[in-house]
């Protein structure tokens, strides 16, 4: 009796041993079913729409294929979510906006004008570099952030100006006494200047804020003079200084424009609003906006944000080992991490609207208005 009863465990733990893979992966299949179907239905799903609006350029890769990938890879972590991407200029967003139509999520360039009524109040986020944590903000709200930037360049032909006996410094970099040194060389000649055709009319704010120091109010005067030629003019030699983003002289670049000149191009203001934002629509259902939110905070991501290289524009959060094979855009990363003057989107717009001369009369008049509370 008692080696049957020997025999009969040893053949029950044998066939529970037998069985046990079966029913945990069972148990397991059925909890992660559960934690699946329950994060399903705590979570939004069906389509979103994003509008990406464009004015200033990359110098790489475009801005639409670099959201195309982010999408992607977002929408990899959501299953049930599908964003639908649309290119618009800003003519074409201005039209749409104003016949009633407004997406999910917007990404558009800082002065871009849409009203703060149109977007909700976003989380803050702290990841983002001290100079474009305002940026986005209205009140004591915020209501976009800022993902991607670039910086403002002074594009020189080398070759007209040794015609002129201009000799340019050898640095990267122009602080104020080198560019005032080289103002009155330049007032004294008959060279003219161009502006990037995708340079916003807001450009010669950039001369406000040389590094280190101020122009004289003469200097200013040189730079901010409304004689500007086209890029096609600088490139064609028909003028001899073009003030651009540096993404502009990048593309130009790449499109071996460069060829017919000898180019030396200079970072020198601390001034940017070469910014893209993200933004949330306003009154969205909870879960909707919730999703919205993910989406815009992902592009602040440290992968997101790595991967602005590609398209050469800056970072708008800390990130290390980026663009140790191109100087002038570590440089500038480096610089304009810390001392970058970003102008407060919906200030910006306000200025814009009123045609503020005062913005053009000296630093402290401009920062007050573009930077308020600062």
């Amino acid at each position: 009796m008692k080696k049957a009863f020997t025999l009969f465990l040893c053949l029950a733990f044998t066939g529970l041993l037998f069985l046990s893979p079966s029913l945990i992966m069972q148990g397991i299949h059925k909890n992660t079913y559960t934690l699946w179907e329950q994060k399903k239905q705590s979570s939004y799903t069906g389509n979103l729409t994003l509008w990406h609006v464009v004015s200033f350029k990359t110098g790489g890769e475009t801005g639409v294929s670099y959201l195309k990938s982010r999408i992607r890879s977002f929408e990899k972590n959501n299953p049930y979510v599908f964003i639908q991407l649309k290119a618009l200029t800003v003519e074409e967003a201005e039209a749409a906006i104003a016949q009633g139509e407004f997406p999910d999520l917007i990404s558009f360039p800082l002065g871009f004008n849409i009203n703060v009524s149109q977007l909700c109040a976003l989380p803050e986020q702290r990841s983002l570099l001290q100079p474009y944590r305002d940026a986005g903000r209205y009140q004591n709200a915020l209501y976009a952030y800022p993902y991607m930037a670039d910086f403002y360049t002074l594009c020189c032909n080398q070759d007209a100006l040794f015609y002129e006996d201009i000799s340019l410094p050898f640095d990267s970099e122009l602080s104020a006494d080198a560019l005032s040194e080289l103002t009155e060389l330049f007032a004294s000649s008959v060279l003219e200047l161009s502006l990037g055709n995708t340079a916003p009319s807001s450009a010669p704010l950039s001369y406000l804020f040389t590094r280190n120091s101020s122009l004289s109010p003469e200097h200013l005067q040189f730079w901010q003079r409304a004689l500007y030629r086209s890029s096609d003019d600088f490139w064609e030699k028909q003028s001899a200084l073009l003030l651009c983003p540096a993404a502009e002289a990048k593309k130009a670049e790449a499109q071996n424009l460069t060829n017919a000149i000898t180019l030396k191009t200079y970072a020198f203001s601390d001034y940017t609003d070469l910014c893209q934002l993200i933004a949330v629509r306003a009154n969205l259902d909870t879960k909707k906006e919730q999703m919205c939110q993910t989406f815009a905070s992902s592009l602040l991501s440290d992968t997101a944000q790595k991967n602005l290289t590609s398209l050469y524009l800056l970072p708008t959060t800390l990130q290390e080992g980026i663009y140790e094979d191109a100087p002038l855009y570590l440089q500038e990363y480096a610089h304009m991490s810390s001392s970058a003057c970003v102008p407060n989107h919906f200030a910006l717009i306000t200025a814009n609207a009123q045609n503020n001369r005062l913005l053009f009369s000296d630093a402290a008049q401009c920062r007050e208005i573009l930077q308020p509370g600062k």
